[in-house]
C-alpha cells in the first residue's frame, strides 16, 4: 500500500507543464482563492457593492488621501456619501469627457490626464485645466446615422489622401459601425498618418501634427447600400492652432520627487520644481527629453515609475533607466533594457522595496536589481501563469489593454493584475518559501481600481465594489473556490494502481472530486463532501484503477474555507529500484 502526500501548496497555480507531468506542491487549478503564508489554499473574500453611481454621468475612479473620486464633464450629479465628483471640462466647455487616462496625487491634490470625445487630451490639477498644454491639431467629425447589413463605407479621404484602406460594413448599430470606422483608420497606415476616435455614433478624424496647415482640408466619404453619414457631403478639418511654446499633452502622468512627469509620444516632460502646472522650460526644473534619440526601439512611451533612486521609463519593447535631478542639466541615462516592456501603463506596480512588476506581451515580468551594482534586470516572476496570462491578453482590445491594472492588496501585500473580468493574484512570502499565483473571477468587468483606506475598491459600470467588505472583518459570499491537484502517479507513471481512498486537512465545507484519466479531465466523480480534517477518521473512499489520479476541491457555502493538505491512498507495485 502506498500514499502520496501533498503537504502544502507553496507553488500555487502552475500551467507550465501537462497536468500528468506536473509535480506535487502546485495546483493545476487555483481559482477564487489564494495561497496563505503557511502554504495553504484559502477561499477569497467577497466583492461587496459599496456605492451605486448615477447612470452614464461619471467615469473613472481615483482617490485622494481623504476620499474616493469619480469624474465627469457635466454639472455635479448626486453621489453617495463617501464619493466626490471632480468636473473636468474641455476648452470649448461642451465636448464630453470620455475617460480618465491616468492620475496621480501631488500635494494631496489630483493631477489628471483626461481624454475627451474629440480625441483631445487635457491635463487638470485639482480640477482646473493646465493651460501650458495645448493639442493644436485640426479635427473633423461626422456621424453614422443610418444603415443596414448591406450598407458600406468604401473610401474616406482627407485632402485626397485615403485614410480608411478597407471597406467597412454597417454592423449591429450606428454606434458599433462608428467604432469599426475609427479602428480601421487607426489600423491603416496613411501618409500623412491620420488617426480617429469614436464616441457614440460620432467619428472624429485628427490631423497628424499640430498647427494650421491642415485647416481647410476636405474630408470626402464614399458610401454604398444606403449608409447614411452626417454631414453627407463630407467635412472640413479645422481648429488647428500653433500657439507659442506648444507642448502636446501626455496620456500618462506620475508624481516623482518634487515635480510631475508625463509622457507624450516619444518625449518625457518634467514640470517645474513644486510647480505641477508649469511645464515650459523657462520654469525652474522643467525639462523635456525625446527618448527616440536614446533608443531606436521607441515608437511611444507608455509608463514611468520610480525605481530605487532612479526612474524606469517603459515603452512597449524597451525600458530606459534614468536619473533625474532637480537641475535638469544633471539628468542622465543609466541603462537601456531591450526586448521587454509594456503596452499597459497601469500594470506597472511597485512591489516591495526593489521590484517593479509589469505586464509584458509574454506575461508578467519584474524589473529588479541584478546584483550589488544595482544594475536593473528583468526576471520571469510570472512564468508559472504566463501561458494563461498571455492567452488572456490576446483576447483584449487595444483599449482594454490600457485598462489592465496592477495593485497591491494591503492586508497581505498580494499583487493583483486585473485584466477585465479576471484577476491574477501573486502571493509572495519568502520567509515561508511561498511564491504562488492564483486567479479570482469576480463575475463582472473591472475598468478601474484603487487602494484606499486599507481596502481595494474596483469599479464596474456604475457600481463600486470593495474587496472583503468595508470593515475590518472579511466578508465572504457563496463563490466556490477551486483547487485541483495535478495527476499524481506515486512515482510510477506507467504502473497501474488501485486508488483506495483519500484524506485532507480542511476548514469549512468542501466537495471532493476524483478524476482518473488525464486524457479526459472533464470526467470526474464526486467522492465526498467534507467539513473537517479526515486524518483521524476513516479515509474518504475512492475506488478506481488507473496510473494517475487528480483530486479537485470545491468550497461550498458563503463562509471562509481553507485546504491545508491532501493525501491519496493506493495499492500497486512500487517502481523498480536501480
Amino acid at each position: 500500500m502506498g500514499t502520496v502526500w501533498i503537504k502544502e501548496f507553496t507553488g500555487g497555480l502552475d500551467t507550465r507543464r501537462m497536468p500528468e507531468t506536473t509535480a506535487g506542491g502546485v495546483l493545476i487549478q487555483a481559482n477564487d482563492g489564494h495561497v496563505t503564508r503557511g502554504g495553504e489554499f484559502e477561499k477569497r473574500a467577497a466583492f461587496v457593492p459599496a456605492y451605486n453611481l448615477p447612470g452614464d454621468l461619471t467615469t473613472g475612479l481615483a482617490r485622494t488621501p481623504d476620499t474616493l473620486v469619480v469624474f465627469g464633464s457635466g454639472t455635479t450629479p448626486s453621489l453617495p456619501s463617501g464619493v466626490i465628483y471632480q468636473r473636468l471640462q474641455h476648452a470649448d466647455g461642451v465636448t464630453a469627457l470620455s475617460r480618465v487616462l491616468s492620475w496621480d496625487i501631488f500635494a494631496r491634490k489630483l493631477y489628471v490626464a483626461a481624454l475627451f470625445a474629440d480625441g483631445t487630451v487635457y491635463h487638470f490639477y485639482d480640477g482646473t485645466r493646465v493651460t501650458d498644454w495645448a493639442d493644436g491639431k485640426a479635427r473633423s467629425s461626422f456621424d453614422v446615422t443610418g444603415g443596414t447589413g448591406s450598407s458600406t463605407l468604401t473610401a474616406l479621404t482627407v485632402n485626397g489622401v485615403e485614410i480608411l484602406g478597407s471597406t467597412i460594413t454597417w454592423t449591429t448599430s450606428n454606434t458599433n459601425t462608428a467604432t469599426l470606422i475609427a479602428a480601421q483608420i487607426n489600423t491603416f497606415v496613411s501618409s500623412p498618418e491620420y488617426t480617429a476616435v469614436s464616441n457614440g455614433t460620432t467619428v472624429t478624424i485628427i490631423a497628424p501634427t499640430a498647427g494650421t496647415a491642415s485647416n481647410g482640408f476636405a474630408v470626402v466619404s464614399t458610401v454604398a447600400g444606403g449608409l447614411v453619414l452626417s454631414p453627407a457631403t463630407g467635412g472640413i478639418l479645422s481648429g488647428g492652432v500653433q500657439p507659442a511654446d506648444l507642448v502636446s499633452p501626455g496620456k500618462f502622468v506620475r508624481t516623482y520627487g518634487s515635480r510631475e512627469l508625463t509622457l507624450s509620444e516619444t518625449i518625457i516632460y518634467g514640470s517645474g520644481i513644486q510647480q505641477p502646472t508649469k511645464w515650459n522650460t523657462d520654469t525652474v526644473g522643467a525639462f523635456f527629453i525625446d527618448m527616440a534619440t536614446q533608443s531606436s526601439d521607441i515608437n511611444e512611451l507608455i509608463a514611468v515609475a520610480e525605481y530605487q533612486s532612479l526612474v524606469a521609463i517603459f515603452a512597449e519593447k524597451v525600458i530606459l533607466i534614468w536619473y533625474f535631478d532637480s537641475d535638469p542639466a544633471n539628468n542622465r541615462k543609466s541603462q537601456v533594457l531591450r526586448n521587454t516592456g509594456t503596452a499597459s501603463a497601469k500594470s506597472v506596480t511597485q512591489f516591495g522595496d526593489n521590484d517593479l512588476f509589469y505586464l509584458d506581451e509574454s506575461g508578467v515580468r519584474s524589473l529588479r536589481a541584478r546584483d550589488a551594482s544595482n544594475a536593473a534586470a528583468t526576471s520571469d516572476i510570472g512564468v508559472p501563469v504566463d501561458t494563461i496570462v498571455s492567452a488572456k491578453l490576446r483576447t483584449l482590445t487595444d483599449d482594454e489593454r490600457t485598462m489592465v491594472i496592477g495593485l497591491i492588496e494591503p492586508r497581505d501585500g498580494r499583487f493583483w493584475l486585473i485584466m477585465k473580468d479576471t484577476i491574477y493574484v501573486f502571493s509572495f512570502f519568502p520567509g515561508s518559501k511561498v511564491s504562488a499565483w492564483s486567479t479570482y473571477t469576480p463575475g463582472f468587468n473591472i475598468s478601474d481600481g484603487v487602494v484606499f483606506d486599507r481596502h481595494i475598491y474596483v469599479r464596474s459600470g456604475e457600481t463600486i465594489y470593495v474587496y472583503g467588505g468595508p470593515g475590518d472583518n472579511l466578508v465572504y459570499d457563496n463563490v466556490s473556490a477551486v483547487a485541483q491537484l495535478p495527476y499524481l502517479d506515486g512515482g510510477a507513471p506507467s504502473v497501474k494502481k488501485m486508488f483506495t481512498g483519500a484524506d485532507a486537512a480542511v476548514e469549512g465545507q468542501w466537495d471532493v472530486y476524483a478524476s482518473l484519466d488525464p486524457n479526459n479531465p472533464e470526467a470526474e466523480d464526486l467522492i465526498a463532501t467534507i467539513y473537517e480534517t479526515t486524518y483521524t477518521q476513516r479515509a474518504i473512499p475512492a475506488m478506481g484503477e488507473t496510473t494517475h489520479l487528480s483530486m479537485t476541491f470545491r468550497s461550498r457555502n458563503d463562509s471562509a474555507a481553507k485546504l491545508g493538505s491532501a493525501l491519496v491512498h493506493y495499492t500497486g507495485e512500487p517502481p523498480d529500484e536501480d
